[in-house]
């Protein structure tokens, strides 16, 4: 077998991008993939944010041909499905209809939270095997499937394609969603039980089973009894060791870095830090907290910014590793209440890798539990505070102020731990390779 082999995948669900977890991990693993052999399905809007760079073989998923389903594709705007053709020159010819991104989300998210509420979610969104799409996969013949599973809609979809197409399935976990994929409403018990047992069930028939990080794994060989292979975020060398922290003397006021979303699991702890940042205690430190995010708004009434927290907006995925480099500390926080720790226990953000291949040093703000501490802890990488006390984070910002060794120290313990662990040269050969399942092995 030509080591070199390259199985022909199809992605079902997430799409390629540089701003969600999933997107940005898949997209780093998938890089240098034969574009011939790879091609994409999802039920979410693809011209919302089409990238064709890694992938230009596309079918919007939908129903009855159009994005929502009856009668939700009444309000919701009419976005036809199929294939998505691309030119010569990897742009979109763009034969379906464009919706601008985002102009329905605030109706699309009332009337969702209202359907899982009522237990109505799952009756509704049920995709199916169009004939449409059965003619794109018999014309793709695809080795093996794809998916970052997040609903009992997609568990039930790519089950019924494995057993129609006779497909193996490769299932990769980006966070512990099984334990919270059904929101709080009058069947919540009911949906619990039925994704649970669904998910069961496909896990037992797929051939590839992949999870986040080596805490997931473990926990999910116990939960599922099979084992998960962990792959994450990937980096590319030589395009942030270049610009890599070297100097770690302050230069001015000394820059604490948050990049990344605010909401669920993260809020309360990112609000935590910047009051220990306008602490009285801290007056005689030049301090300033930067938050880098779309979600500044969801802060408003609840923390105050000013010449000390200052909000820094979003830059291209392209130019992080110069604004990583740039800070003095870069903050992972983690909220200490029992849902967010459930949630976020087996996570493993984008971040973290780009964080440690930096050189900046890292303050880990999360419960002991959690995979992200478990991680910094074992490879001494980062400061952490394990416990939410606002006056732990006060000393740590002051210790780390002060003290230039120890911030180098930190800093080039996390980029020598990424550079041998997250190398996407490795990583994707890795990766490539563990495709290549036992069934597919039997098709070359």
């Amino acid at each position: 077998m030509n080591n070199k082999y390259y199985p022909k995948v199809l992605i079902i669900g997430q799409t390629f991008n540089k701003y969600t977890g999933g997107g940005i991990t898949m997209t780093n693993l998938f890089t240098g993939w034969p574009d011939d052999r790879i091609a994409l399905a999802s039920a979410t809007n693809i011209l919302a944010d089409l990238d064709t760079s890694i992938c230009s073989n596309l079918f919007q998923l939908g129903y009855n041909g159009k994005l929502h389903p009856f009668p939700l594709n009444i309000i919701l705007p009419v976005i036809t499905t199929g294939k998505l053709t691309c030119a010569a020159n990897g742009k979109s010819e763009r034969l379906l209809p464009v919706q601008e991104p985002g102009k329905y989300r605030r109706i699309y998210k009332v009337i969702i939270n209202i359907l899982h509420f009522l237990g109505l979610f799952n009756v509704f969104y049920k995709l199916k095997i169009t004939p449409e799409f059965r003619d794109w996969i018999n014309e793709f013949k695809p080795d093996i499937i794809y998916t970052q599973l997040s609903t009992l809609e997609l568990i039930r979809f790519v089950d019924a394609l494995h057993e129609e197409a006779h497909i193996p399935v490769a299932i990769h976990m980006m966070d512990d969603w099984p334990m919270t994929i059904d929101r709080p409403g009058i069947m919540h018990r009911y949906w619990k039980k039925v994704n649970d047992s669904e998910f069961r069930t496909l896990v037992k028939k797929s051939s590839v089973l992949m999870s986040i990080c080596d805490a997931m794994s473990d926990e999910y060989e116990k939960r599922y009894g099979r084992k998960f292979v962990a792959f994450h975020n990937t980096i590319d060398i030589d395009k942030w060791i270049p610009v890599s922290k070297t100097d770690w003397s302050v230069k001015g006021p000394f820059r604490i870095l948050y990049a990344g979303r605010l909401g669920v699991g993260v809020i309360n702890s990112v609000i935590d830090i910047i009051d220990a940042v306008n602490d009285p205690q801290l007056e005689d430190c030049d301090l300033v907290f930067e938050l880098q995010t779309a979600d500044i708004g969801l802060l408003k009434g609840k923390a105050v910014l000013n010449e000390r927290v200052k909000s820094v907006g979003t830059i291209d995925y392209a130019d992080l590793p110069i604004r990583f480099a740039g800070a003095d500390m870069l903050v992972l926080p983690h909220d200490f209440d029992y849902e967010s720790i459930n949630f976020l226990r087996y996570s493993f953000s984008t971040k973290i890798t780009e964080y440690m291949i930096s050189g900046t040093p890292v303050l880990v703000y999360a419960d002991s539990s959690t995979s992200l501490t478990k991680y910094a802890s074992k490879g001494e990488w980062a400061y952490i505070v394990d416990k939410r006390d606002k006056q732990s984070i006060i000393d740590a910002f002051r210790e780390l102020y002060s003290n230039m060794s120890l911030r180098e120290k930190f800093g080039c313990k996390a980029r020598e731990i990424a550079i041998e662990r997250e190398d996407s040269r490795i990583v994707r050969e890795e990766f490539r390779k563990h495709l290549i399942c036992e069934k597919v092995k039997k098709e070359i």
